[in-house]
């Protein structure tokens, strides 16, 4: 089954929607490579939206556009 069309202004709505909420990330970097992180979404941008990984000592800032949700790049779930 195909899956449906959708804009880049929805998934900015529901981006924005879990803002400050503890998320699962999923990143696919390509040829069977999966990244998996814990974090929340720090800014949101026109373009472009940021991600604050938590990690045991760390914490990182990644940056990402909307097409790379869109495109099934990254999964951001509720954890």
């Amino acid at each position: 089954m195909r899956k449906r069309a959708v804009s880049v202004e929805e998934v900015k709505q529901r981006i924005s929607g879990l803002k400050g909420s503890s998320l699962k990330i999923s990143v696919n970097k390509g040829r069977k490579r999966v990244l998996k992180y814990d974090g929340e979404i720090a800014e949101l941008y026109p373009a472009v939206f940021t991600l604050k990984i938590t990690s045991d000592k760390h914490v990182d800032l990644l940056s990402f556009s909307y097409s790379d949700v869109i495109c099934g790049d990254i999964k951001l779930t509720l954890a």
